[in-house]
């Protein structure tokens, strides 16, 4: 019996790529620039987007009621637990800035690496939830429960000086884009590639950790609501099987059809 080529039916596990020749550095390089310009784009348009204060803690504070009938509220109780140590939600607060980003980035080169069609499969996903978040952005603004008046500690500010987006504050991001938490679903996606690719079964438990910690920590620093967490990990999750159908569809379509192949192989045969 002829065994089934796992390739036929999860194509991103390949370290090489359409003529089997491994990717080369001009390649390396116009993936980084897709991913750059895509970031910049997604940064730039959300800066457009002028921050409705009132409107985004009216949404806010519908969140908090939403999560109050699920009893799901958990915000205030684990941050004011984790309060109790402010040098570790300080070491939160850095992560939350700085650590996501770097370690997110640090994922896509190490799984460009190990496999071209897996990276190019996590950039698409990556970005189609990007896009889904830039429209919830734009027709749902919701403050940061730090910054919605409901009695959420800004830990950025009091303990660590960084003053992200409050009203009447310069910055280079929306500051009202809470709904939903990229920080949640990258941190899905990270977990998801490593887990997919990684060799090291330690490699996998830590990046099952890394999706739980992230979560823990933009609801401590009190940056998303619970709800921003589910959200952006749903998005991210249906992203990712989007980008699976999109690219099934391709490989399925650039496939010769044995019927074709028939009907050229010969006249008259």
């Amino acid at each position: 019996m002829q065994r089934a080529n796992p390739n036929r039916a999860w194509p991103y596990n390949r370290r090489v790529v359409g003529d089997g020749r491994r990717v080369s550095r001009h390649d390396g390089w116009s993936q980084v620039a897709v991913v750059l310009i895509a970031v910049a784009c997604y940064e730039l348009i959300r800066l457009v987007i002028p921050p409705d204060w009132p409107l985004a803690v009216a949404h806010a504070r519908a969140v908090e009621a939403w999560e109050r009938r699920m009893h799901i509220d958990w915000e205030m109780r684990l941050q004011r637990t984790f309060l109790r140590a402010p040098e570790l939600v300080k070491a939160m607060n850095f992560f939350y800035v700085v650590g996501n980003f770097v370690l997110t980035g640090g994922f896509f080169v190490w799984l460009y690496h190990r496999s071209p069609l897996g990276f190019r499969f996590f950039r698409d996903a990556f970005l189609i939830a990007m896009v889904i978040s830039l429209v919830i952005d734009w027709r749902y603004p919701t403050a940061p429960p730090r910054l919605a008046g409901i009695g959420i500690e800004d830990t950025l500010r009091t303990l660590s000086g960084i003053d992200i987006g409050s009203p009447g504050s310069g910055g280079l991001t929306d500051p009202v884009a809470a709904l939903p938490s990229l920080h949640a679903g990258w941190a899905l996606g990270v977990t998801v590639g490593i887990v997919m690719y990684s060799r090291s079964m330690l490699a996998k438990a830590a990046a099952a950790v890394y999706a739980f910690a992230v979560d823990l920590i933009i609801i401590v620093t009190g940056n998303h609501f619970v709800l921003d967490t589910i959200s952006g990990v749903a998005i991210v999750a249906a992203s990712l099987g989007v980008a699976y159908v999109v690219d099934r569809a391709e490989v399925v379509n650039s496939r010769p059809r044995r019927g074709v192949e028939q009907s050229g192989s010969s006249p008259g045969s």
